[in-house]
């Protein structure tokens, strides 16, 4: 687990990485291969196909990279 940062945190599990709120809550159902603390409420997220996307604090894809 990452340290929080504007009230989010990463996290992993047998799944992969993921965002999780200050309750611990996850913020939504994907998993990642590699994730980044958001940054002005977005972040980069690379998935197990080895896709760059950047995603929202929602866990919308925002955009394909």
């Amino acid at each position: 687990m990452g340290i929080f940062h504007k009230s989010y945190a990463t996290a992993k599990d047998k799944k992969g990485w993921f965002h999780i709120d200050k309750n611990g809550n996850s913020i939504y159902n994907e998993r990642y291969l590699m994730i980044e603390p958001f940054y002005n409420g977005f972040s980069l997220i690379e998935t197990f196909k080895n896709k760059k996307q950047i995603i929202d604090e929602k866990g919308n894809l925002i955009l394909y990279l």
